[in-house]
Formats: structure tokens, sequence, C-alpha cells
């Protein structure tokens, strides 16, 4: 089954004429872990948020988890989101006077489709899979950078969603501490093999990945 596919996909700002994304063609298969690479400025972060649904594209097909996206109203493609897609945000987005589980397990709290996946076992086997568990009840503010990130993988990967988005989620660490979160979320993804968006433009990274796909060369943008 096809995860995500672009043909003939335009999009730009309101007000503004200029191309921020102009791809002919992109398809990811579903349970693919992709490296989508390229330098600032090339339409990363916009691609991510056409295949979310966050933004429309101004024309063509983006057709994500068997949906036209194009086709949809923004509370349809809000409701799709937040039933089949985890996103891990470049700022963590957490909400720090929650603990750790409390903000693992928003999403199911909010979306009642990803509620019904008894998510509270779930929590309790992504703590120990993203070596956690010592840190569940504790408020997020009182963990490292490497250990918040890791709270926002598993809030992501909550309720067993199709696909996960990642945009830089390595950005804010050093070294080590990516090192040890993509080993994790390698981890995961060998046991739940849920289809894999991962932006960066660190090129380190590609080894982790089975497809990388650099943006400059498919978006022929202005």
């Amino acid at each position: 089954m096809t995860a995500i596919s672009l043909k003939q996909c335009k999009f730009s700002y309101p007000n503004h004429s200029k191309l921020v994304i102009n791809i002919d063609q992109l398809t990811i298969e579903s349970g693919e872990k992709v490296f989508l690479y390229g330098p600032s400025g090339h339409g990363k972060s916009t691609l991510l948020n056409l295949t979310a649904g966050v933004l429309k594209a101004s024309s063509g097909e983006v057709s994500v988890l068997g949906q036209d996206l194009t086709k949809l109203s923004q509370s349809k493609r809000d409701h799709l989101r937040g039933e089949k897609i985890g996103y891990i945000f470049q700022i963590f987005n957490l909400i720090p006077y929650l603990t750790v589980k409390e903000n693992i397990v928003l999403p199911c709290m909010i979306n009642k489709k990803r509620a019904d996946r008894d998510f509270h076992a779930q929590a309790e086997e992504l703590v120990d899979s993203l070596g956690l568990r010592e840190h569940i009840n504790k408020k997020v503010t009182d963990l490292s950078i490497g250990q918040q990130q890791r709270v926002a993988a598993a809030r992501a990967l909550i309720g067993n969603p199709e696909m996960i988005i990642a945009d830089e989620p390595t950005s804010a660490l050093d070294e080590k501490n990516t090192r040890e979160f993509m080993e994790l979320l390698m981890k995961v993804w060998e046991k739940k093999k849920f289809t894999l968006i991962f932006v960066s433009h660190d090129e380190r990274l590609k080894s982790y990945f089975t497809r990388s796909i650099s943006l400059p060369e498919i978006n022929h943008h202005d």
C-alpha cells in the first residue's frame, strides 16, 4: 500500500506568487523509513505540513493513507492527522506542567480512535523502549533535552499511528543524544513498522534509513 503520493504538487503561501513546493511526483510506500534532507529554505517543513494536512496544496494531488488531502476540509484533515499520524516536532511542544506519562498519553485524551487502542499499556511499553521508566512521573521540565525529545517521540507513537512525521527532531541534541535517540527510534520502528518520514539537514543520519531523498533534487521551487 502507498502511504504518500504527490503528483504535480504545488504550494505557495497566500498573497505570494513564489512557489515553495513544486514536486512532479513523490511516492512513499507503507512501512518505509525515509530520510528527507536538504539545506534550509528548500521547503522541508512545508512539505511535511502538506503531508500532515496542516497546509493544503495550491494545486495537484496529495494522497496520504488512501485519502486525497486536497479534497478534504480542514476539519477532516485534522481528524485524519489526529487519528493516524504522529508528529515529532523540532521544538518538542511538550506541556511543561504535565508529567512524562501525562504528556505521552495526551493524544489519546484528545482523539477517541487513538484512545481505543489500550493506550495506558502502550505508554508503559514506550517508556521502557525509550529509556524513560525512572522518569515517568516527573515533570518534563525536570528532564534533560535528550530525555524531553524521547518523551516527544513517545507522544507521537502512542495509539499506534500508521505514520510518523519527524521534523528535524535531533537539531537541538548533541552527538551522543542524537545517536541514542536514533537508535531508540529505530528499535521502536523495527517492532511497529510504521511509515517513518524523517527530515533533517544532517546527512550523517542517512545510514539509519532504507531510503534517502534529496529535497532540492525533487522540489523545483522558485
